[in-house]
């Protein structure tokens, strides 16, 4: 009777431990990273002084329940830490291609350039009148606040994104460390305890956080001590048992971002192929990129109008001050401060053709020198000559050729068009108040050979562009993702369904090991009343 009072005791304990694991599913269903367990079934084998039964059979000594399972795949958790790390690539890319597409939308520094140059024109139209001049300055102005604006935002977005990346290095890191403690536990954790699952279980949830921070590979030895690589099963090792290396974040001069691994150690950078970290090193690439864009647009557009400036004399008869300060080397466009009349419309040098000339020649004049206040130049052999009209003294002569610059008499003059010999022509300086407005051929000139407002649309454009695109690799990456998802979950996760049918199974079993145990009381009773 002894033999049968131990398989029903054994069986007790063993069914009231499969009771406590399926209890201990059904309680953590909704519990983030749990795996479901099973208790593991092991009959006790018969031994030496067993019962025996005819023809010498033994019977065994009932069942154990020495451990505790997990429904783990490790292949489905890795396509799922893959497509993980994939989707946080991207997802964190698009975060911050969002905000410059914000932040170049609300700046629109092309409208305001193309207000600007069409201010231009007004003057061009009314030379001499306050408010088209007014409104050239106004322009200005709105050119200087959309590239701070523009500046100011991006900005913004770069300091935003180092801290980020600073603060997702640190999560890697305290990670990091969070499993080899996990590691250190499962040396410790007895092979097929509860103990030993929970650990498990917690090793698995730091690995699936890692892994959207950064691609990485996971090898585990029968311990369940897991090693994780970065990027690839070559790549440089993070975690190893109980050690770890640490990751550190840096940014250059441009603003590109570069991640070393061990940089008080042998210091390694690590060029990550996934996960938000590798999404924070493109965007801070897209963004420094676009940064010296802004920049550069903002001084040769400043550059441009300056010279443009300087070129012309202003209503008081004075060389063009400069309008535009674009020293910082932010990408931002001060205006100085001028009044209406600075505002350089008039050549410097207005040229009048001597009545009777019989060519259709024009004369474009610069200064470079020192030239007198009126100069006349006349055509004749391809030669031109420069004449003091008050002296009639010759000041000097020079060939020429149709369309190239001769610098004669401190002026640059530019022939175009067909001369005949002894046409004339009188250059005279601009006086004050003049409605010339041949200065502002130069901006119109400038304006297309810049092409600032195509550039400036080519860089909202791009973003745009780029964005797009990653949005339909994410919808892509997000399908993949959940594909995996359910995948591994329909292994590891817990189906209630399952767990009450386990959980009556285990309970009708463990109601019969009792009764087992209240049949072997019975006999050993009868057998004694029988002696008695």
């Amino acid at each position: 009777m002894s033999d049968l009072l131990s398989i029903g005791s054994t069986s007790v304990r063993a069914y009231q431990t499969a009771l406590n694991v399926v209890g201990e599913n059904i309680a953590n269903a909704n519990t983030q990273g749990y795996v479901r367990r099973e208790a593991q079934l092991t009959e006790i084998s018969g031994g030496a002084g067993r019962y025996i039964l005819l023809s010498n059979l033994t019977v065994g000594s009932g069942v154990a329940a020495n451990t505790v399972g997990r429904n783990w795949d490790a292949f489905r958790a890795a396509d799922l830490r893959n497509a993980t790390a994939e989707s946080g690539r991207t997802g964190s890319t698009i975060v911050w291609l969002e905000r410059v597409e914000n932040t170049l939308n609300t700046a629109g520094i092309s409208a305001a350039m193309t207000k600007f140059f069409n201010a231009g024109q007004a003057i061009a139209a009314d030379p001499t009148g306050s408010a088209p001049r007014t409104g050239f300055l106004d322009a200005a102005y709105g050119v200087s606040a959309a590239f701070s604006t523009t500046s100011d935002g991006l900005a913004a977005i770069d300091s935003d994104l180092r801290a980020s990346a600073k603060l997702a290095v640190d999560q890697l890191n305290g990670l990091a460390n969070g499993l080899a403690e996990a590691n250190a536990g499962l040396v410790k954790a007895r092979d097929g305890s509860n103990e030993q699952a929970q650990l498990m279980d917690q090793r698995d949830r730091l690995i699936d956080q890692i892994s959207q921070l950064a691609s990485i590979s996971v090898a585990t030895d029968e311990r369940g001590v897991a090693t994780v690589k970065l990027n690839d099963a070559s790549g440089p090792t993070l975690v190893n048992g109980t050690a770890t290396k640490p990751l550190d974040v840096a940014f250059n001069a441009s603003g590109a971002m570069a991640l070393t691994l061990d940089p008080n150690g042998t210091a390694e950078d690590v060029p990550l192929k996934g996960g938000s970290l590798a999404g924070f090193m493109e965007a801070a690439t897209r963004v420094s990129d676009l940064r010296l864009r802004v920049t550069n647009l903002a001084q040769s557009l400043a550059d441009g109008v300056n010279q443009v400036q300087a070129a012309g004399v202003d209503l008081d008869g004075q060389p063009g001050a400069a309008l535009f300060d674009a020293s910082s080397g932010d990408g931002k466009i001060a205006v100085n401060t001028l009044s209406v009349r600075q505002i350089a419309a008039a050549r410097p040098w207005t040229v009048g053709a001597t009545a009777g000339n019989t060519g259709v020649a024009t004369l474009q004049v610069q200064t470079n020198g020192a030239p007198l206040g009126q100069t006349r130049i006349s055509i004749s052999g391809g030669v031109l000559t420069a004449t003091d009209p008050v002296t009639n003294s010759v000041i000097g002569t020079a060939p020429y050729t149709p369309g190239t610059p001769v610098t004669l008499a401190g002026l640059d003059i530019t022939v175009t068009g067909a001369a005949s010999d002894g046409d004339s022509f009188t250059v005279s300086a601009t006086k004050p108040g003049s409605r010339d407005n041949g200065n502002l051929q130069l901006l119109d000139q400038l304006r297309k050979s810049g092409q600032f407002e195509s550039t400036s649309n080519e860089m909202v454009s791009s973003n745009a562009s780029a964005l797009s695109a990653k949005r339909q690799v994410a919808d892509a990456q997000n399908a993949i993702l959940e594909g995996a998802s359910a995948a591994r979950d329909a292994v590891t996760g817990v189906n209630l369904d399952q767990e009450a049918v386990d959980l009556m199974r285990f309970q009708q079993a463990y109601q019969a090991s009792s009764r087992i145990i209240q049949v072997s009381r019975d006999i050993f009773q009868s057998i004694l009343d029988a002696v008695q």
